[in-house]
């Protein structure tokens, strides 16, 4: 028996240039052959892809590999291509994948992931489609395939009656596609008389990859199939089929212990039966991936078994316990451990708890790789009524606040969604008190593209993190102890209590060119609640393969996130923080300067990393070529948070052979109410003709000097001079006029902008809005002569304010009445 875990480490090896490489920014790491071997033995790796001219060092997430030699090719042809690196497998490595990323002096490659077996690896030969002619092998051995389109691959083993068969590709699992194609393996197990005696496409215990096993039924030989369970392929679908005789259980019972402990664990689902083994786990109980690996006389299973490292005890059901008035006896806190053995099966424990006791209630099922699709039941004990349940809260596994109602004994059930069971069907409930939790996650800018932190020195990369607040509420803040030397994290104060804030890594002027996988903890920073530590980690998920319509088909959890320092960018961005506040309702034009090296121009696009609540900025902005400042223009909706907010911007541009980002420094940007409210009042004005349209003032903020007003949102052809305004002004009276076809109707919108000069700057407000009818001209009345006389020329009044439209049909109505004339 093999304990398999991972330690937050990272293994590298520098190659040290000469010569100074030319800037290649944005290295993209397409592929690397082989993509795994033996663990214990040492293989040359060929690390494929672009933009690798001045790549330093291969950074490797999970212990167990070292590079030992690095080397850049010699063959000018595969210069930037690819690169060689030689990798140690440790004796005792974790089997599995092992994540690695390029890294450059100008950038940071993407995800790739290298596969550890226990066995030595064969690769296939061609041609092995037929089943007449297979491919003949040993067993306990890796083949190292590829599978074109509608291909079929054979393997050929022989086997004595009662021996153990068993065949585990890992496929998909090894992160690689090419667009939307990925590698569905599908397996079977073929006698002579080419009788299947076992077939698996997706299987619990490995996701979308196949696992099969029999006991041969006669001595003889058997064909091992491997093919695209949709027979898809371009030639790059890449496997290990791992076939052998080795054990290949499904389950472990407990699927989970306390660090440090010793314990004995059962293994089920082998084809063999059950495999009992006593284990001591490792003492650090915080390891990623951590799982059991088992063997018997035979092999090793090609994957190591998931397994929950908990501080919580252990309580195994025993059986009968598929009624409430047998449940297994346990204890709250604690885990529940056992197996849906049949279909139809339900497993009952029983715990006790204090009135208003509360507890989260968590079904690790599938997480643990288990076939289960578990539903939660809790019920009282003395009178079977049900307290809470829950199905996929967690996914397919499920979760529940369990809150006692009273002192007493309660039972928790379980069960399949589908009532199905097996000895793959196994769980583990774990009761644990409720507890504040913290976690943060990097968004993606774009979509399906997860951002790396690569910081130019002297410069900023930023993310926007998403912050989970799990039992507690206050502002928190990130901080590391692990970051590259140099480089320091920065989260401005106003954004702490949101739930995303953007948080920047700055890298010194003289920083080394350097990288590293780095602990980030995201933890609780309120003054109010200074006795409570509570922290997480920054994590992300890294997508590696996207499937027809965008599904996520395989993604990487990542607990440590890659920061490196890279050299210098020929540019340099700063936000010119304003002068004035943005008001609500207004908008501004945000300056931003750069500086750009001699013998480099080129366009820098310009977005904002977050922008404040309620303000929104403009997405199409750059810094042209030949110029070295733009404006981006900002505004804020009436309802934006009243706050000053530090606002950094994402600087973007070519340079080399790909792109270079960097972030700003924060500059401040301050939001405020507007310096006064307009009332408008509801204006009607007849074709061809003017009105008063008066504005009443309520001053909030004195300014300085005068305000330059204009009233928009006018109906075609109409229009109003501007005026000027000074604080403390109660009443504006904009002229209307309305020519002869300005058009007819209610205009909704209308609004005035306000331009407040101060501090050399100006503040903008837009305050409405308003309404304004254009109507057209009455009929003339009924004994008008036909030739109306000329118009007196008479000393030109102001208008007067505008009637009501009940006004004017009064007025109507009187004048017809005085002419004799009738409506």
């Amino acid at each position: 028996m093999r304990i398999q875990f991972g330690l937050k480490s990272v293994l590298v090896f520098s190659f040290v240039f000469i010569a100074q490489a030319a800037f290649a920014a944005a290295p993209r790491f397409t592929n690397l052959s082989p993509r795994g071997a033996q663990r214990g033995t040492e293989i040359a790796v060929t690390l494929q892809g672009s933009n690798l001219d001045d790549a330093e060092e291969l950074l490797i997430y999970d212990e167990g590999l070292e590079v030992v030699k690095f080397e850049l090719p010699t063959d000018e042809k595969q210069k930037g291509k690819q690169v060689t690196a030689t990798l140690k497998l440790k004796e005792g490595c974790n089997l599995g994948t092992y994540r690695m990323r390029i890294r450059t002096k100008t950038g940071l490659s993407d995800l790739q992931n290298f596969y550890v077996t226990p066995y030595p690896v064969v690769n296939e030969k061609e041609p092995n489609t037929d089943f007449s002619a297979p491919q003949v092998i040993e067993k306990n051995v890796a083949v190292y395939g590829r599978i074109d389109r509608e291909d079929a691959d054979y393997y050929a083993i022989e086997a004595k009656k009662g021996e153990r068969i068993s065949v585990e590709v890992f496929g998909m699992r090894l992160g690689f596609s090419t667009g939307t194609n990925f590698f569905d393996p599908y397996v079977a197990i073929i006698n002579e008389e080419r009788f299947e005696l076992a077939v698996n496409d997706d299987s619990p215990l490995t996701w979308n990859d196949s696992v099969a096993s029999i006991i041969a039924p006669k001595d003889g030989r058997y064909m091992i199939l491997v093919r695209d369970s949709a027979y898809n392929g371009d030639g790059r679908a890449y496997y290990f089929a791992n076939i052998g005789n080795f054990p290949r259980p499904h389950a472990v019972i407990p699927s989970g212990g306390k660090p440090g402990e010793k314990l004995t664990v059962t293994f089920v689902g082998d084809v063999k039966g059950p495999i009992t083994r006593e284990v001591t786990l490792p003492a650090d109980g915080n390891l990623e991936r951590f799982g059991l690996e088992v063997q018997d006389e035979y092999g090793i299973a090609p994957t190591a078994q998931p397994f929950r490292l908990s501080p919580l005890d252990n309580f195994v059901e025993q059986e009968p316990n598929n009624d409430r008035t047998k449940a297994t006896p346990a204890a709250a806190p604690g885990a529940f451990n056992g197996v849906i053995s049949e279909p139809g099966d339900v497993d009952f424990f029983k715990f006790s708890a204090k009135k208003d006791q509360q507890f989260d209630v968590e079904v690790y099922a599938r997480r643990s790789r288990s076939a289960l699709d578990p539903v939660l039941f809790i019920y009282r004990m003395d009178n079977g009524a049900r307290v809470t349940s829950n199905d996929d809260s967690r996914g397919p596994d499920s979760y529940a606040r369990f809150n006692a109602p009273v002192d007493g004994e309660y039972a928790v059930a379980v069960y399949d969604h589908l009532k199905n069971g097996g000895e793959a069907f196994s769980y583990r409930i774990e009761l644990t008190p409720v507890e504040p939790q913290i976690t943060a996650s990097p968004i993606e800018f774009a979509r399906y593209v997860q951002h790396q932190i690569v910081i130019p020195q002297g410069a900023g990369s930023g993310i926007v993190a998403t912050i989970r607040r799990d039992n507690i509420g206050g502002p928190v803040n990130f901080r590391s102890e692990d970051l590259p030397e140099g480089v320091r994290i920065e989260c401005p104060e106003g954004w702490r209590s949101g739930g995303s804030m953007p948080v920047v890594f700055y890298a010194d002027e003289n920083a080394p060119v350097a990288g590293k996988y780095s602990d980030i903890e995201v933890f609780l920073n309120d003054p109010k609640q200074k006795d409570k530590k509570v922290s997480g980690s920054l994590q992300q998920k890294v997508l590696m393969i996207r499937g027809r319509n965008n599904n996520r088909v395989w993604e990487e959890d990542i607990e440590r996130m890659p920061v490196i320092v890279t050299e210098k960018a020929p540019f340099k961005v700063w936000i010119e923080a304003p002068k004035v506040p943005l008001v609500r309702g207004g908008s501004m034009n945000l300056k931003v300067k750069c500086e750009k090296q001699e013998g480099w121009d080129e366009d820098i696009t310009l977005l904002m990393l977050q922008n404040p609540s309620g303000v929104n900025s403009s997405r199409s902005v750059k810094i042209p070529k030949g110029k070295t400042e733009a404006l981006i223009p900002i505004n804020a909706a009436g309802n934006a948070a009243v706050q000053e907010s530090m606002i950094s911007l994402r600087c973007i541009a070519k340079v080399g052979n790909g792109n270079i980002e960097l972030c700003t420094p924060f500059a401040p940007l301050k939001v405020e109410e507007q310096y006064m409210t307009f009332e408008f009042a509801q204006g009607a004005v007849e074709q061809g003709k003017e009105i008063v349209y008066p504005i009443k003032i309520t001053k909030r903020k004195d300014f300085e000097g005068e305000a330059q007003v204009r009233l928009l949102g006018l109906p075609a052809n109409a229009t109003a001079e501007n005026l000027t305004l000074k604080s403390g002004v109660e009443e504006l009276n904009f002229v209307i006029k309305a020519a002869a076809n300005t058009p007819p109707g209610m205009s909704k919108n209308v609004f005035c902008q306000v331009i407040v000069p101060e501090s050399g700057e100006t503040v903008l407000h837009n305050l409405g809005t308003g309404r304004l009818r254009v109507d057209t001209p009455p009929p003339p009345k009924k004994d008008a002569p036909a030739t109306p006389k000329p118009a007196v020329v008479a000393k030109k009044e102001p208008p007067k304010k505008p009637l009501t439209r009940l006004e004017m049909l009064r007025l109507q109505k009187k004048e017809q009445a005085g002419a004799g004339g009738e409506e």
